[in-house]
């Protein structure tokens, strides 16, 4: 397993372990209706976020390219990162066009939406895009996919 993989796999599994603790945190005591009031679950779901990106940037120093590593990004780990990056914008645009047309269509007669959902949205979006980006670079370094 090369660097890339090797980040992509940690990275995958930071982004699951939060977004599994968060999205169900969201849910529970009134979900977004009470978002804005119920601090706790708001410090609580901030602190799991700050967490989740204190292990990423500490994963992504902890495997960094060693001075002694003689084997560098070749062509084909490039092809796959940007192959993945492009698959994984594509899925956070579908996610967010999608998940707003929903909240619009189940709050058009009310003319409100609950605060709660947009920061469902922002926190959902982060998770989203690093666990399909990790997601899908194993999946093109599996396939081999990226090399076509």
């Amino acid at each position: 397993m090369n660097r890339n993989q090797k980040r992509s796999l940690y990275s995958l599994l930071i982004w699951l372990v939060v977004a599994l603790v968060f999205v169900p945190l969201f849910f529970i005591n009134g979900g977004p209706s009470t978002w804005g009031v119920d601090k706790t679950r708001f410090i609580v779901s901030t602190s799991f976020l700050a967490a989740g990106y204190i292990s990423f940037f500490i994963m992504l120093i902890a495997t960094r390219r060693k001075k002694t590593d003689d084997i560098e990004r070749d062509e084909r780990d490039i092809l796959i990162s940007r192959k993945a990056s492009e698959i994984s914008l594509i899925i956070v645009m579908g996610y967010i066009f999608f998940a707003c047309i929903t909240l619009y269509t189940l709050y058009e007669n009310t003319n409100s939406v609950p605060r709660g959902w947009m920061w469902f949205l922002g926190y959902t979006c982060i998770f989203t895009g690093y666990i399909s980006n990790s997601a899908i670079n194993l999946i093109l370094y599996k396939s081999k996919a990226g090399i076509q």
